[in-house]
């Protein structure tokens, strides 16, 4: 899949406030980014959970730690067989 990198100035002091590294930052802004989207029901679980990097379960997690419910539909699920079939692929792919 193809990514773009978007480049955001943030003040410096609020960097510091928040008391976090770059990479700590960029990690935070792409989680808060997926849940926001996840939310405003702009992107399905599958994609949240692609945009904010993290294993599913993890985003799951946090999803229940901000009070929000998994809205799973059938275009989640075929998302998500779409995608292990494509890992699968990469995964023979490999092993030859």
């Amino acid at each position: 899949m193809k990514q773009v990198t978007v480049s955001v100035n943030i003040p410096e002091e609020v960097i510091q406030l928040l008391g976090l590294k770059e990479k700590e930052l960029e990690r935070e802004l792409k989680i808060r980014f997926a849940v926001t989207l996840y939310s405003e029901g702009r992107v399905s679980l599958g994609k949240a959970v692609e945009i904010s990097g993290l294993p599913y379960a993890e985003f799951m997690e946090l999803l229940a730690d901000y009070g929000l419910g998994i809205d799973y539909d059938l275009e989640d699920l075929q998302e998500d067989l779409q995608a292990i079939k494509e890992l699968d692929a990469l995964g023979e792919d490999r092993s030859k």
